[in-house]
């Protein structure tokens, strides 16, 4: 499999898993009497710097000639898959309370579009083609 690819493959799964594990101990706070908001960040905080440092470190094998080329059709294509997200996002869990989902969230969105474009080489000139 091409680093690429696996680079892609992490970004989407481990953010599932990561999704999962939180829904799962936001609920097990909430059974046991606790508010979950009030310990949000003590579970998401080691899980999203785990999630940023291995997805960086993967990011930096990957060589810029396996990078693929940003077109106005594929610049559209994210956009409206944004907007889709965004309009359809729903949880178990009242997403729009808790914080550290919405920056994992973020966080998701710039790696992922991060993996079709290169923004450490982007410029201006780049978006006006």
């Amino acid at each position: 499999m091409k680093i690429l690819r696996q680079y892609q493959l992490d970004i989407i799964f481990l953010f599932l898993a990561i999704i999962l594990i939180l829904w799962a101990f936001f609920y097990a706070l909430k059974y046991l009497g606790a508010d979950p908001h009030d310990y949000e960040w003590y579970a998401a905080l080691p899980l999203i710097a785990f999630y940023l440092v291995y997805v960086l470190r993967l990011r930096d094998k990957i060589s810029i000639g396996d990078r693929r080329a940003m077109t106005t059709k594929s610049m559209v294509y994210w956009i409206m898959l944004g907007i889709s997200l965004f309009t359809s996002y729903a949880t178990p869990i009242a997403a729009k309370d808790y914080w550290s989902l919405n920056v994992l969230y973020l966080i998701f969105s710039l790696l992922l579009a991060d993996s079709y474009w290169d923004f450490k080489r982007m410029t201006m000139k780049d978006l006006k083609k």
